[in-house]
């Protein structure tokens, strides 16, 4: 098979999959014909020319995945008329950034650190799927342990968890600013891409369960 029509049908794979593609997926539809080290290429000279385009390549969640752009989310938002169950409230943003940074963590351990039960907030981000068990702590009782998902990953268009940002990084970012703003995050939708924050009013914490 000749490389242009190789990476020809590598990116129509992109453009119809509605989640990040890793390498050794391609590798698998072509049989073991392509070698991985070709289609790796590939996937990094997409994302090379699609930098100048309309829409955007990104490494996310391990993989590679066709998204909008961010400056056309409004109007995304507004074709699809995303509904208010796709987004977190501030308690579950709180929560699952705990997680993200300290995990595992068993629920109690959340609670400790947050200062009011998160059993709502926990059962939330577990039906998002952007959390999940990571087995039990091996203590008296023997409670669950939760860490982020590779759905989290493809959320918040991360690579790895090495691309979160440091608290340093935080620090910095937020000197000579004023205090951001009680908010919800909205999820972008699988089909559309990776989506940036949107501001809207706060929501209490779910009722423990």
């Amino acid at each position: 098979m000749e490389r242009d029509e190789l990476k020809s049908i590598v990116e129509n794979v992109l453009l119809a999959a509605d989640q990040p593609v890793h390498v050794d997926e391609l590798e698998k539809i072509f049989l073991n014909t392509a070698d991985k080290n070709v289609l790796q290429t590939i996937l990094e000279e997409l994302r090379e020319e699609y930098q100048s385009r309309n829409l955007q390549i990104l490494e996310v969640a391990d993989g590679y995945q066709l998204c909008t752009r961010h400056e056309f989310n409004d109007w995304i938002r507004k074709f699809l008329k995303l509904d208010r169950s796709s987004r977190l409230s501030q308690p579950s943003l709180d929560t699952l950034s705990i997680i993200a940074y300290k995990q595992p963590l068993t629920r109690q351990e959340v609670d400790d650190i947050r200062g009011v039960d998160s059993s709502g907030v926990i059962k939330t981000l577990l039906e998002k799927k952007v959390i999940g068990p990571a087995g039990r702590k091996k203590v008296a009782g023997r409670p669950i342990m939760y860490r982020t998902t590779q759905k989290f990953l493809e959320y918040f268009g991360l690579k790895d968890l090495s691309d979160l940002p440091t608290l340093e990084d935080l620090k910095e970012d937020m000197e000579g600013d004023d205090p951001p703003m009680q908010s919800q995050i909205e999820f972008a939708n699988a089909d559309v891409g990776l989506a940036e924050p949107e501001v809207v009013e706060d929501e209490e914490d779910a009722s423990p369960v």
